[in-house]
């Protein structure tokens, strides 16, 4: 009797996680392209790729930097 509990508790959790994850998407769908839109990364906004958002970011602040350095004359 305890092994059927056991795994009809299990059963339980992973029919939840399962329909929490197909839920999920939905909610977070109108949001992801609000980000999109709003930055000006080369790469699609994720919050799985921060760290290449934050390398490209840096990449797009030298880029501004030597050119204005170039502008400028200094250097």
């Amino acid at each position: 009797m305890r092994k059927f509990l056991v795994i009809a508790v299990l059963a339980g959790l992973a029919w939840l996680f399962v329909v929490q994850e197909r839920s999920e998407p939905q909610k977070t769908a109108p949001g992801k392209v609000v980000a999109q839109t709003a930055t000006t990364s080369p790469r699609p906004v994720s919050e799985h790729n921060w760290m290449k958002r934050s390398l490209d970011r840096t990449d797009e602040v030298k880029r501004q930097v030597a050119q204005q350095r170039k502008e400028d004359g200094t250097r």
